[in-house]
């Protein structure tokens, strides 16, 4: 979607600027269609305008209204407030009020089966209006002719805050979604910094312990390995470790891997420009032999092969581990539940640390991972583009409906603490790099003790729970004022994500087999149950297996580009 398309999106936005200067003109004198208090118990009634708008306002209501199906998923996190469900609530009614778009569930699953559930929908082709897809669905659907083009519909009904969330970092949430100049997919963008590690250390341990935060590899070493040997807890018992790690090798491997210029699972470019697999490059050999030797020393949770991700958090919030590598956000969960084990606990937000060059150059996968998709025999395709403009302009700083969204609805005594954000239909997307703009006004207020400090949104209300020591306000705290000064600190020097494309004709066919290889083998190197040469046997083998012809596939992709 780079070069010529991006630039056509460009010029669709200009133009739609005209018609939304236009519309909000119309507002001024009296064509408003801000829901009033009436509208939003589902009592209101369009205007004629607004009927004769529907066909090409970015924010016209259908009238009479239409029904969209999507499908749901249930989590502990999606609470909903006395007398109301899944199926109706505070944002089915908004997006009904102001669009006329009533959706409906499909079907509902627990969080745990819904990529299940949907591979069932699309082999039998019975699908929702509107499905969330991964990168594999994507492709299968986009193979299997199930999908809506969107081009038309994004490039005439998008609005300017949207595009600014579908078009960041170049558009490169369209690359995967897009086939011979067509849009298949719109991108679920999550916040850009997200995927980057941030070192997270038990503060008091390194407090009672006399020791400064590791700032290089080998001090990380002599931290971890005290953290595991020399009773940080206090309670007598050798039952704490260093460096948290999981048996996905999630960011505690990148982490540490960093420093070593290793990026596993990332096609990165080599030394003559062609698109490499991190996994396979001797760099890896090296970080490879470093995590062995922190398991040595039971520097690393000495079960951390047996632990999934859950597992691992509920060990730091038991108190067991001082090392925790993960994203910005990581103080909301797990690094709060500590405090839950040990109220005098304490997490510090530090960057990973450097190699043995003096620097270090995080890994930073791409920010979408889902795609939102309609499919193809849907009446109103364009519903999609719509109802993400609606929720862009609650969601993102400077919408139209921020107000709404954030007093009238998440402000109000009804939704507190009910993560309303959750409900956005069809799904929730994120705007990308928001975080760094709320870190830094949340770092001024705090210096300042003034929260007028904080103008965006979503970062008042995140303020006042500090404030008022709220629950999450202190992990909102610690995001907000340390994670983001990290992120802050690593400015633009991330390694990314080279390769945006489909899955390849032989990624599909061999690459969940090349994954579970590449996996079983780096544990059992990090364990000690093989030895650092066994990654030269395996990079034979992952070629042999498909890798090859996968790195070839890559770079015909890149080559196209």
């Amino acid at each position: 979607m780079k070069g010529q398309k991006i630039r056509g999106m460009a010029t669709a936005s200009l133009a739609f600027l005209l018609v939304f200067s236009t519309a909000c003109s119309q507002k001024e004198n009296g064509a408003s269609t801000e829901p009033s208090a009436a509208a939003q118990t589902g009592s209101a009634s369009p205007s004629a305008e607004q009927s004769q708008q529907t066909n090409e306002d970015p924010f016209g209501k259908y009238d009479p209204p239409i029904e969209v199906s999507v499908v749901s998923s249930t989590g502990t996190n999606v609470l909903f407030a006395d007398g109301e469900s899944i199926n109706d609530n505070i944002m089915t009614r908004t997006y009904k009020d102001i669009l006329g778009i009533q959706f409906v569930n499909k079907w509902v699953s627990d969080a745990s089966q819904t990529v299940e559930k949907m591979n069932l929908s699309i082999n039998t082709n019975n699908l929702p209006d509107i499905s969330k897809v991964d990168l594999n669905q994507l492709h299968r659907m986009i193979k299997q002719d199930q999908l809506a083009d969107l081009t038309e519909v994004y490039e005439k009904y998008a609005s300017p805050l949207l595009r600014k969330a579908m078009e960041y970092g170049g558009g490169e949430g369209f690359e995967a979604a897009s086939l011979n100049g067509k849009i298949f997919g719109m991108p679920v963008p999550v916040d850009y910094y997200e995927n980057v590690a941030i070192m997270y250390i038990r503060q008091d341990w390194l407090d009672k312990l006399k020791l400064q935060a590791p700032k290089t590899i080998d001090e990380l070493v002599n931290v971890a390995t005290a953290f595991a040997q020399q009773d940080p807890d206090g309670n007598g018992k050798p039952d704490t470790y260093g460096i948290a790690l999981d048996n996905a090798l999630g960011m505690g491997f990148d982490g540490i891997s960093a420093a070593f210029k290793a990026y596993k699972g990332l096609w990165i470019k080599d030394s003559s420009g062609k698109l490499a697999y991190g996994s396979v490059q001797p760099e890896m050999k090296d970080a490879l032999a470093k995590l062995q030797e922190l398991y040595k020393t039971k520097a690393i949770d000495p079960e951390f092969g047996a632990k999934d991700w859950g597992k691992t958090a509920d060990d730091i919030g038991a108190g067991k581990g001082g090392i925790y590598f993960g994203a910005f956000w990581q103080p909301l969960y797990p690094l709060s539940t500590t405090m839950t084990h040990t109220p005098d606990s304490d997490w510090k937000a530090y960057p990973i640390p450097v190699g043995a060059d003096g620097t270090v150059v995080p890994k930073r996968a791409t920010n979408v991972y889902n795609w939102m998709v309609a499919r193809k025999d849907m009446e109103h395709p364009e519903a999609l583009v719509k109802s993400m403009n609606l929720w862009a302009e609650m969601w993102i700083e400077g919408g139209k409906y921020n107000d709404l969204f954030y007093k009238e609805i998440q402000g109000s005594e009804k939704y507190k603490g009910k993560e309303i954000h959750q409900y956005a239909k069809p799904y929730f997307f994120d705007d990308p790099g928001k975080n760094m703009v709320i870190g830094k006004q949340f770092k001024a207020a705090m210096e300042k003790d003034d929260g007028s400090l904080v103008t965006h949104p979503d970062g008042q209300w995140k303020w006042e729970a500090y404030k008022n020591n709220e629950p999450n306000g202190w992990a909102f705290m610690k995001y907000l004022s340390e994670s983001e000064s990290v992120l802050e600190q690593y400015g633009e020097n991330y390694v990314h994500q080279a390769f945006l494309g489909a899955p390849t004709d032989t990624m599909v066919k061999r690459l969940a087999n090349l994954n579970k290889i590449e996996s079983e083998t780096f544990t059992k190197i990090i364990m000690g149950n093989a030895g650092v040469d066994e990654f030269d046997k395996f990079v034979k083998q992952w070629n042999q297996l498909g890798g090859e012809n996968i790195t070839e596939e890559v770079n015909a992709w890149a080559a196209s580009k």
